[in-house]
């Protein structure tokens, strides 16, 4: 058969599977994360795809045509490790796109060409991972991914009590959950089916993903392995593309931009091993090697730090919701299929973030279930003012669903407005959310542990990809929450501290160790205002992403197709509902020069300065002033501007009267607080 499932003369070839990628697996995030861990950082889409789609077949074919033992030996070794494994993947991905087209309606029982058949690609899956030499034990003697799992678990002793490899074991229940599945009388009709066989295919990854990882280690310690330390290194290393950028690309200088030297190995051991964790397995899920070659690591604890915060409780899990935000990320570099299918299966259903591991009731946190929390509706203080100002509640989940459906291709804009509105928009109102219940648990309006829901916050304020070291990664490309929005910023504001660092983020973990002592101690009156400051602490960020964006888009025509416009209106619908609650004025300046309202809209029409002068009385308001906020590019926050007025339009009359408004507003608070 041909990739759409029509019957061919020919025969499957291990060279046409290796070539098989080549602009036809758009709907394949495995493959989309080897393309881009294979491809430089400058490299478009276009050229990672021209350069790489072909890399089993081309790395095979210059072994083979070496014409050495051993680098024939390596070849054929090859075929399984780089040919079969990406092809197997590529089988669940298949099915799993034909799962969604028969939710859509189409019949494949009614279909001949097997075009769409989403029973067919899993058992061809099934196909590919055993072959058909495999036998069990007490040999294990096969040729495919199968007797791979066998070899990889014997090295690490992760093999059951009668001998099969524990991966083995867990594929196979899990492609039995499928079976079950598609034995349904209405297979793939049920959004619940859709959820559950994108978990299963992500587990499933997850384990093939852990036998590549224990053979590469066995080839780096292994001399008489090495020369597969490039092949296992081809497999596994690009994948790691969707977890921590400077990771990833700290491994590709070590594995696959050089040769591998053995002395290396005490260098490359620890970065992979911090990677388990976003690949989907554990420490102790890999194993000790050889028993006391390799001993087996340290999985995450309780009190795993995250920048240099401590939490009390478990609540590592919740970090890693910016795993599948710099997935989407990657993904949407390249062109997607229908409703952008897989972007969106990580934002609807998830990846990292695992809540219960249980075999049939796991359950993963997903972008969608934070934007659409419970949580967020019932305790966030400023929940009531963000439907009033959007017109709708779940205002953010409705404007990402309808920009997934929208097929743009590689539209950047589009992906700015996706990715920006999961950052600053689902996030901070689930942050609020996560405030407000601790704040509501420690008064005592139900028995639930406040310190879990700090803690929660901490961890979805810095996320897990900033690592474990004071301060966050020092890298800003690798995180994604706003701990990573407040240290950008800060670089643009000159409001870093000593240690390189956003002072924001500084005093937000003084206030963070500040609330687990007063909870400790059951000070819910100090503790409420902790709340109130870590709240209107997370704000500033986004202010600075506002005044940031007005400075980057002055000049800019409506039409421009620069993210700025994009991102910079995120940011200020994101901070607009409290902007507006305490001052509508300033609101309404802010909309002014940042919200794309019709065809006459001339981006920040009042300058940049005007922009960061209406937020002169919020700032006051929440608490904590300018010092916080800085400069940036001679833009001072709550400097008002001279009575000449805002450029541009040569609208001096209207710059009087805004500087007019905002000291009338100035006076009037001023003047209630005295009387208050």
């Amino acid at each position: 058969y041909d990739v759409f499932g029509e019957e061919t003369l020919d025969k499957l070839t291990l060279k046409s599977m290796g070539q098989a990628g080549s602009g036809q697996w758009m709907d394949d995030p495995s493959f989309t994360f080897q393309m881009l861990g294979l491809s430089s950082v400058q490299d478009s889409a276009a050229e990672a795809i021209s350069k790489h789609s072909n890399y089993a077949d081309y790395y095979i074919s210059t072994l083979l045509n070496d014409q050495t033992t051993a680098d024939n030996a390596a070849a054929a070794q090859a075929t399984t490790i780089l040919t079969v494994h990406i092809n197997a993947i590529h089988k669940l991905w298949e099915g799993f796109i034909d799962c969604t087209m028969v939710q859509k309606g189409y019949n494949p029982e009614e279909d001949q060409t097997g075009k769409i058949d989403p029973k067919r690609k899993y058992d061809e899956f099934v196909a590919l991972y055993v072959g058909a030499g495999q036998v069990l034990g007490p040999t294990w003697e096969g040729y495919l991914l199968y007797a791979l799992a066998q070899a990889a678990s014997k090295k690490f002793d992760t093999v059951d009590e009668n001998g099969e490899s524990l991966v083995n074991k867990e594929i196979r229940g899990l492609y039995e959950w499928v079976q079950r599945i598609l034995s349904e009388e209405d297979y793939c009709k049920r959004d619940e089916s859709i959820s559950e066989l994108w978990t299963i295919n992500n587990r499933i990854i997850a384990k093939m993903n852990l036998s590549m990882m224990q053979m590469l280690i066995d080839s780096m310690h292994d001399e008489n392995h090495f020369y597969l330390v490039p092949i296992y290194a081809r497999a596994i290393i690009p994948q790691l593309s969707q977890c921590r950028t400077s990771i990833q690309r700290k491994l590709k200088s070590y594995l696959l931009d050089k040769e591998y030297e053995r002395e290396d190995f005490s260098r490359i051991l620890p970065l992979l091993q911090q990677s388990y964790d976003c690949l989907g397995f554990t420490c102790e899920q890999v194993g000790a090697y050889s028993s006391d070659k390799v001993a087996e690591c340290g999985d995450y604890t309780e009190n795993h730090p995250m920048a240099g915060f401590v939490p009390k409780v478990d609540v590592q899990t919740i970090s890693k919701v910016d795993l599948d935000m710099h997935a989407i990320r990657q993904l949407l570099k390249f062109p997607t299929g229908d409703d952008n299918i897989i972007p969106q299966m990580y934002y609807k259903h998830g990846r990292a973030a695992v809540i219960n591991e249980d075999k049939y009731a796991y359950d993963v946190q997903s972008l969608q279930e934070m934007a659409r929390s419970s949580i967020v509706e019932q305790w966030s203080p400023y929940y009531s003012d963000y439907v009033s100002y959007h017109g709708q509640e779940f205002y953010a989940d409705t404007v990402i669903m309808n920009e997934f459906k929208r097929n743009a291709g590689t539209d950047t804009q589009q992906d700015a407005l996706l990715l920006s509105w999961m950052q600053l928009g689902v996030v901070t109102e689930y942050l609020m959310g996560l405030l407000g219940s601790a704040d509501q648990m420690c008064e005592g309006s139900t028995d639930e542990d406040p310190t879990k829901w700090w803690d929660a916050f901490a961890a979805t304020y810095i996320g897990s990809l900033e690592g474990i070291d004071l301060g966050g990664s020092d890298q800003t490309i690798d995180g994604f929450m706003l701990w990573n929005v407040a240290n950008r910023r800060a670089v643009s504001f000159d409001t870093q501290n000593d240690d390189y660092y956003a002072d924001i983020n500084n005093e937000m973990l003084e206030l963070l160790f500040a609330g687990q002592a007063q909870l400790l101690r059951n000070d819910c009156n100090n503790f409420a205002k902790t709340v109130s400051r870590a709240l209107h602490l997370m704000v500033i960020p986004l202010i600075q992403s506002v005044i940031w964006y007005a400075i980057k888009n002055e000049g800019l025509i409506a039409s421009s197709n620069d993210d700025g416009l994009v991102i910079g209106e995120v940011a200020a619908k994101s901070v607009l509902p409290i902007v507006n609650k305490f001052d509508p004025n300033a609101a309404r300046i802010i909309e002014r020069n940042m919200i794309r309202s019709d065809d006459n809209f001339v981006p920040v029409v009042d300058g940049p300065q005007a922009v960061a002068n209406a937020f002169y009385l919020v700032l006051d308001e929440i608490g904590w002033g300018c010092d916080y906020v800085g400069h940036a590019d001679g833009v001072e926050a709550c400097q008002l501007e001279s009575a000449t007025g805002p450029r541009n339009n040569g609208s001096s009359k209207q710059g009087a009267v805004t500087i007019l408004a905002l000291l009338a507003n100035t006076i009037f608070w001023g003047y209630s607080a005295w009387l208050s």
